[in-house]
């Protein structure tokens, strides 16, 4: 009995220890998260249930490792360097974007690559600093103590794996006592800095994740949205010719925004002149965007579907998360009314979904970048080629056109070097480095302004009637912390008393060529913009438009849950609104029920058109005795990054144009018999996004 007491005495000592050190990651994570130690101090004191919580999950998930690896060392280290990871990305996201990482960030596997530009130049002298405190304390209590045991054995680690399992099962429930409940502890999914900032890093992820699994309502059901949908009067139509269907062309402008409005700041020259000429001329205003720095996709989100990014959580990307049926959108409506939609896009077909997500929204055409010019300005396909291809899809068509367009050569970052060229100088109290960030913004938005000129005076020009919207997504993040808003004054901080307005309001400008009396003075949030245009092109929208444009004359912003007693919102009056939209999302989709033609086109592709081969013609050539042979491929809708395949293997091609291409054929390929030619487009993994019809040709033996 005393040797089975003291084996179990001994067992305690080498596993207690384990608190001990499951302490010392989640302080490091707290720091790299928060940004600054004295801020995890304070909290830590402040929000002492809330440290033991983040201690319970990081001691819970310590002994799950343990029991899976086997090594408590090597358990502590891989556990360690995931969550530090996690913390000091969170930390820059924070910095940059204002938001810190979230579990649908970790979730977004195929946006992984773009997360790349959180994580540059982040090892600073103090980042280094904390990281080498972190590791010389762990190795001194894993190496230089006798607390710690080495191995586990097999049997134990059954248990302890049943025991870690318990531990993060009751965080989870909250049971058997509802301790979290009793404290106040909760997820603000919809403020993920203050869920961050009082819940600790570990417990806030890990609420989140419970949130990302509980999405049921109550009071909802068909008789609640049918309620809704009857009660909702329709706006009135004002009278115009029906046989006139005017384009609809929606440009979403990469972090476009209006950088003279910062007093004290002088540019060598009108940065968006043509900009500000529309701005006095016609109808304009401002939205609020529900992002700031990134996020484009949930942007252009609520602007398709009217859908609100308040109803989600803070930090989700909708795209990715919870679009997974047909959804209802400017393209389905306009094309239900005879328009062929059309979705612009100058990066690749994959990224946040976009190519299942505009088939879901009923657009009939894609052109992702794998169909662009290969046309850079910087490090991203230029706005001038975004336009071109915004009039070649409304050329190739002969009725009218919906067309939803965002561009990238403004896209995030902004340091001098940026772009070949610089054109624009900034004068003021600030900083070397705000300045180099202005300059390299003026020429960004810039080249935004050029491209709108372009779009406005083609289309004035061809004379048919067309609206043209265009604004920005979000601010863009100039510095850490928002560092050169303040540097120039334009914020005096993070508590700046207008900074939800300042630092979320992006410009916006809609131009039409048939009803030019027309201008108004438009504040509104971007869901609202849809029904907006709907109304101006005299066309008939859906259910769902007809409430918010109702909605909108009464509530024509909705900012964050936090802002709604200062700008005097009775969150009642918008129960109905998220009622709609999980409807849409999450539930049974009641309001589409009498729907008569399918939201998703058929005939949906990507590219202009199908790629079609007509003939082919092969070339024989001999020099300095080695033989090849070109080939001239003639066709359709032959891409720009267009690769011809030789019995399924791909040969070096050289695009001509959207009629021609040639290939060159040398090497092994060589040899007689039938060459079957095909056209493929593939993407940045390699993938065959579009192909083209096969091509039989002979080829004699040589």
């Amino acid at each position: 009995m005393k040797l089975h007491l003291d084996r179990l005495l001994q067992l305690s000592r080498q596993r207690l220890p384990f608190i001990l050190i499951a302490l010392i990651p989640v302080v490091i994570m707290e720091i790299l998260s928060r940004g600054q130690y004295i801020e995890m101090i304070t909290w830590s004191y402040k929000h002492v249930i809330e440290l033991v919580y983040n201690e319970w999950i990081v001691f819970s998930l310590l002994l799950l490792f343990i029991a899976i690896i086997g090594r408590t060392r090597v358990a502590y280290w891989v556990l360690s360097g995931i969550l530090l990871v996690m913390g000091l990305i969170s930390g820059i996201k924070l910095k940059i974007l204002g938001v810190p990482l979230t579990p649908w960030d970790i979730v977004l596997a195929g946006e992984a690559s773009d997360m790349v530009q959180y994580v540059k130049n982040i090892f600073t002298f103090k980042i280094l600093l904390i990281l080498a405190l972190f590791v010389v304390a762990s190795y001194f209590l894993l190496y230089r103590t006798q607390l710690f045991m080495k191995k586990v054995h097999i049997k134990e680690r059954g248990i302890i794996a049943v025991i870690a399992l318990g531990m993060l099962a009751a965080v989870y429930s909250d049971l058997p006592l509802p301790v979290q409940k009793w404290c106040g502890i909760k997820a603000s999914v919809w403020n993920q800095v203050e869920n961050t900032q009082t819940n600790g890093y570990a417990l806030a992820t890990f609420l989140n994740t419970k949130s990302m699994f509980s999405d049921k309502r109550e009071g909802y059901d068909d008789k609640a949205v049918e309620a809704i949908v009857s009660n909702s009067p329709k706006p009135p139509i004002k009278a115009g010719d029906p046989n006139v269907k005017p384009n609809v062309i929606v440009v979403l402008s990469e972090s476009f925004w209006d950088p003279t409005v910062i007093k004290g700041v002088e540019f060598s020259q009108d940065p968006v002149p043509f900009f500000h000429k529309l701005q006095q001329t016609g109808t304009s205003g401002t939205m609020l965007s529900p992002q700031y720095g990134g996020g484009t996709a949930n942007v252009e989100f609520e602007v398709l579907t009217g859908n609100s990014m308040r109803f989600l959580p803070q930090g989700s990307i909708a795209y990715n998360q919870f679009i997974t049926n047909e959804v209802d959108s400017l393209a389905s409506i306009y094309a239900r009314q005879g328009y062929t939609s059309t979705a612009v896009s100058p990066f690749y077909n994959w990224y946040f979904n976009s190519n299942r997500i505009y088939k879901d929204f009923g657009f009939s055409k894609y052109i992702p970048i794998e169909y662009f010019k290969p046309n850079y300005s910087g490090p991203y396909i230029a706005d001038s080629e975004v336009a071109a291809n915004i009039i070649h899809a409304t050329d190739l068509s002969d009725g009218p056109d919906f067309v939803f367009a965002n561009t990238m050569e403004n896209h995030f970052h902004y340091f001098p070097g940026k772009f070949p060229k610089n054109t624009f100088d900034v004068k003021g109290d600030m900083s070397p480095s705000s300045q180099g960030m202005l300059e390299t913004l003026a020429q960004g938005i810039n080249a935004s302004d050029r491209m709108l000129k372009e779009l406005v005076e083609y289309y004035e020009k061809k004379g048919e009637p067309t609206i043209i919207a265009f604004w920005g997504d979000h601010l863009p993040a100039l510095g850490d912390d928002y560092a050169t808003y303040i540097d120039t004054k334009y914020i005096s901080g993070k508590d700046d008393p207008d900074f939800l307005k300042k630092m979320y309001s992006v410009p916006l400008v809609v131009w039409n060529n048939f009803d030019t009396e027309r201008k108004d003075k438009l504040n509104i949030s971007p869901s609202f913009l849809g029904p907006y245009l709907i109304e101006l092109s005299k066309q008939q929208g859906s259910y769902y438009t007809d409430y918010l444009s109702q909605l909108s004359k009464k509530i024509p912003v909705i900012p964050p849950k936090d802002y709604f007693e200062e700008m005097h919102i009775n969150e009642q009056d918008l129960k109905d609104y998220e009622t709609l939209q999980y409807d849409i999302m999450f539930g049974d989709r009641h309001a589409y029920k009498d729907y008569k033609v399918p939201i998703i086109n058929s005939k949906y592709m990507l590219g202009f058109g199908p790629i079609l081969l007509d003939k082919v013609e092969a070339d024989s050539q001999e020099i300095a005795g080695h033989t090849s042979i070109t080939l001239t491929i003639r066709g359709n809708n032959l891409p720009p990054l267009s690769i011809v395949t030789l019995n399924g293997k791909a040969i070096p091609t050289t695009w001509q144009d959207e009629h021609m291409v040639t290939a060159r054929v040398e090497g092994n390929l060589l040899k007689s018999g039938i060459w079957d030619i095909q056209v493929h487009v593939k993407d940045s993994k390699e993938t065959v996004v579009g192909k083209s019809n096969t091509i039989p040709i002979e080829i004699a033996g040589r």
